[in-house]
């Protein structure tokens, strides 16, 4: 028995093969393959005011913000420069689609990045959202291996929401002990809790032992005074009155269970 197609069938067929082929060759056109070069290492800083030890990349505490479109290939070449430990760098919320190796995972993905070696992560975005990446391996986010990923919409699409303006906010908890201190601590029988932390920051600045609403509320604590230069004074966000913003908003505590409230208070 034979049979026979259709030949409008067949046309549509073919147009819809050739509207989708259009589709996906444009979207390869559109996507971009973003290089960035780390080198992680320890560093002094005064997250809350007070100097300690911090875990940087580039010399920047947090570390540098990447920003990247959906279908974009992220490439980040990652040289441990700790001296005396490993670290590997875990991408919260990617899917890693085909490219489980990337997920940053110690002993489950990959080894972790010994001393004086690096490693290329290359990876796909294929969601738009506000992400952040930060150390996996012992207590490396407690010690301040994070920063933010934020993956905007493909390069024609729009936003669902409109806004005029947007920030980040990159919360994160913050011990005055070490974290290898904590990691002992943590995994000791019988276990010690480490305490509450110390300080809790956003964008990497907190302060301790002292309250920036002190003037207007009824506190024990002395007033926060700052010059404006200091590496815990608060940032400031310029707004302007009648405009939508946009809070991209990523909780990197490493134990803290946090919530975020916006305080109004009326001139």
């Amino acid at each position: 028995m034979s049979s026979s197609v259709d030949p409008c069938s067949r046309g549509i067929r073919d147009i819809l093969f050739w509207f989708c082929l259009v589709i996906l060759i444009g979207f390869a056109l559109a996507s971009k393959t973003r290089h960035f070069k780390w080198e992680v290492e320890y560093m002094h800083w005064a997250p809350d005011c007070i100097d300690n030890v911090v875990m940087g990349i580039n010399g920047q505490f947090p570390g540098p913000t990447i920003r990247a479109r959906v279908g974009d290939t992220i490439a980040v070449e990652l040289t441990n420069k700790l001296h005396t430990e490993g670290v590997v760098i875990h991408w919260h919320g990617i899917r890693q689609f085909r490219t489980p190796w990337a997920d940053g995972t110690a002993s489950i993905s990959q080894c972790v990045i010994n001393p004086g070696e690096t490693f290329v992560y290359r990876f796909k975005v294929d969601k738009a959202g506000t992400y952040f990446y930060h150390g996996h391996y012992g207590m490396q986010r407690s010690a301040g291996l994070y920063g933010s990923l934020i993956v905007d919409v493909a390069e024609g699409e729009k936003e669902p929401f409109h806004y005029q303006g947007e920030f980040n906010l990159l919360l994160s908890d913050w011990w005055h002990k070490s974290p290898h201190e904590q990691e002992v601590d943590l995994s000791s029988k019988p276990f010690r809790w480490i305490g509450e932390p110390q300080s809790l920051l956003i964008n990497g600045r907190g302060q301790y032992n002292c309250s920036l609403d002190a003037h207007v509320s009824n506190t024990s604590s002395s007033p926060c005074k700052f010059r404006g230069n200091e590496q815990c004074a608060p940032q400031i966000l310029h707004v302007q009155q009648n405009k939508t913003y946009r809070l991209r908003v990523a909780s990197t505590t490493s134990l803290a269970s946090l919530n975020l409230a916006i305080g109004v208070r009326k001139p």
